[in-house]
């Protein structure tokens, strides 16, 4: 176990500031990655190796692929009887209910059964029939999870619902990562999980903030905006890698709540906020919310920034930038 120690302010004594330690781990079904700053590399090791200790914990935890999960355990049982959770899950589900209602649906974990019809839950993709949507929507949504919070018990209304924290859970993950480095003293970090979602702790040697590159995600080249970061995080969603090709169109693997259907006319969303789960969840919302809906969401939430990159139906993609620091 690292041990803990003083911050440290980042006094240099005319040093030149030590490299980062950088670790990696596969969790989630990507690399995470804790990069750590500081003068004592092999402490920085250790710090960044109980860091993502903590996500491999909640890979385990949180997976709908185990089946020795505590989400499988509860899409297993939670339909047909009260299951309890331990506090920590208890209390993600129930932020996930509140940004659920706070975003009018657009953010919603109770999805497993249409990630399911459309082939997203543990395939590649397939074409649903109409039946199929009709019959995955009424096994959906965080309005049929009930949560009692004084004895942390769920129980699920319909006994076809299935949880799915793919819109969240890299980022709670980040978030618990980052806990445990600042516990221990860390004051300049970065975790990533797949590069999709990123934390900043602190700021790197000689700037005020960390500064990371928007890119557009149909050539990878093409820097459509640079966002600063400092104790904050950045979240994109986009459905230009999993999809459904059908009648010579693409459906995306992000799908609205409301109708079943992959959500459209949005290419990626690019998000911050203080937390990454927050940064992760809304990013989500964002894409499947659209433009107008979207903007007017984040007007009414200043501690949220998002650029949205939209497919108008020509060649060049349309740019938004919103309330951006």
């Amino acid at each position: 176990m690292a041990r803990r120690r003083t911050p440290d302010r980042g006094s240099s004594h005319g040093r030149s500031p030590a490299p980062a330690v950088r670790v990696a781990v596969a969790a989630m079904g990507c690399t995470f990655e804790a990069l750590v700053w500081g003068d004592d590399p092999e402490w920085c090791e250790g710090v960044a190796r109980e860091a993502l200790a903590e996500v491999e914990r909640l890979d385990h935890q949180l997976s709908h692929y185990r089946s020795d999960s505590d989400i499988a355990r509860l899409n297993a049982h939670a339909g047909s009887e009260w299951v309890r959770v331990e506090p920590a899950l208890f209390e993600l589900l129930q932020r996930c209910a509140d940004w659920a209602r706070a975003t009018g649906g657009a953010f919603d974990v109770a999805v497993g059964a249409l990630l399911d019809a459309w082939g997203f839950h543990h395939g590649s993709g397939r074409m649903p029939s109409e039946s199929e949507v009709r019959a995955a929507l009424q096994a959906s949504g965080m309005a049929r999870v009930e949560l009692d919070r004084e004895t942390h018990l769920v129980h699920f209304a319909s006994p076809d619902l299935a949880l799915n924290l793919g819109a969240v859970g890299k980022g709670y993950a980040l978030d618990c990562a980052g806990d445990v480095l600042r516990f221990y003293g860390v004051e300049r970090a970065v975790v990533h999980g797949g590069q999709s979602t990123i934390l900043a702790i602190g700021a790197p040697p000689g700037s005020d903030a960390w500064q990371f590159d928007i890119r557009d995600p149909r050539d990878r080249e093409t820097v459509v905006a640079t966002m600063s970061l400092r104790n904050a995080a950045l979240s994109t969603s986009g459905s230009y890698r999993q999809y459904v090709e059908a009648d010579g169109m693409q459906y995306g693997h992000i799908l609205n709540p409301a109708d079943g259907r992959p959500a459209r006319g949005v290419v990626s969303v690019w998000l911050t906020a203080p937390s990454a789960a927050e940064a992760d969840a809304m990013s989500t919302a964002a894409f499947v919310m659209g433009p107008r809906r979207a903007a007017a969401f984040a007007d009414s939430r200043p501690h949220l920034a998002f650029i949205m990159l939209c497919d108008d139906g020509s060649a060049a993609a349309r740019l938004l930038r919103v309330g951006l620091p």
